[in-house]
């Protein structure tokens, strides 16, 4: 089991379990060592944040109750900044428990004992969910974009950014088309279709700033960037 960062990048799947009791920790991720995943642990709620700052992970394997911290509060603190799939794996069995592990922010919820098979199926389900929601996101500098569900987010805590509805299709727009510039006809036929006729470029500047200022900045520089007497274009890489 590992409890150092991987800085080596791999296709291999990464685990992380969050369990306080080390013996159970170790357990489980022999058997998923097994099944060809990547297997991390950390025991505190401290110890997890850090390690997700700094270490890929594609889903965690959370208990609740973590040496007298809450695993549902911290699985609200996890939501805040990454949609990592949860998996609650715990002794508390009763349907409130159940319950509030889904509000919290889990995705899938098993209580101890359980069958091993039926966790690896789980664990299978979850990862192959998450990759495909991933196909829908586009990541920039602090930001993410949800192509299927039309919001812009920012991943530090923030939420959902507040734009109205021409804001999000110049976001649109310019995100799906990087790294190349568009002109401002472009973008105001993009996103007024045939009434861009009708707008004048100051309409559009105003919109842009009033987004770029709404977006912020990444690494000391805006997200989108103005090329004088041709038009705009986002600035910062796209990952996806």
């Amino acid at each position: 089991m590992n409890t150092l960062y991987n800085t080596e990048p791999n296709d291999i799947p990464t685990l992380l379990i969050v369990e306080d009791d080390i013996s159970v920790a170790e357990g489980l991720s022999d058997i998923l060592t097994g099944y060809q995943y990547q297997v991390f642990h950390t025991e505190r709620t401290a110890d997890t944040m850090d390690f997700l700052e700094h270490q890929k992970t594609d889903l965690i394997i959370l208990d609740v109750h973590l040496d007298g911290e809450n695993g549902y509060e911290l699985c609200k603190k996890i939501r805040e900044l990454w949609d990592i799939p949860i998996l609650y794996l715990t002794g508390c069995s009763s349907e409130m428990e159940l319950v509030r592990g889904f509000q919290s922010g889990g995705d899938d919820y098993m209580t101890k004992p359980f069958r091993m098979q039926e966790l690896i199926v789980r664990i299978q389900a979850l990862l192959r969910r998450s990759a495909m929601q991933k196909n829908h996101l586009r990541k920039s500098g602090n930001l993410i974009y949800d192509r299927e569900r039309k919001i812009l987010k920012n991943n530090q805590g923030t939420g959902t950014l507040d734009l109205t509805v021409t804001e999000l299709k110049l976001a649109e727009i310019l995100i799906e088309n990087y790294p190349r510039t568009l002109t401002r006809e472009e973008l105001m036929f993009g996103v007024w279709d045939r009434d861009g006729m009708f707008v004048s470029a100051n309409t559009l500047n105003v919109n842009i700033s009033r987004l770029r200022e709404k977006l912020g900045i990444f690494d000391g520089k805006p997200y989108i960037e103005t090329l004088r007497g041709i038009g705009y274009r986002w600035a910062i890489p796209i990952r996806r």
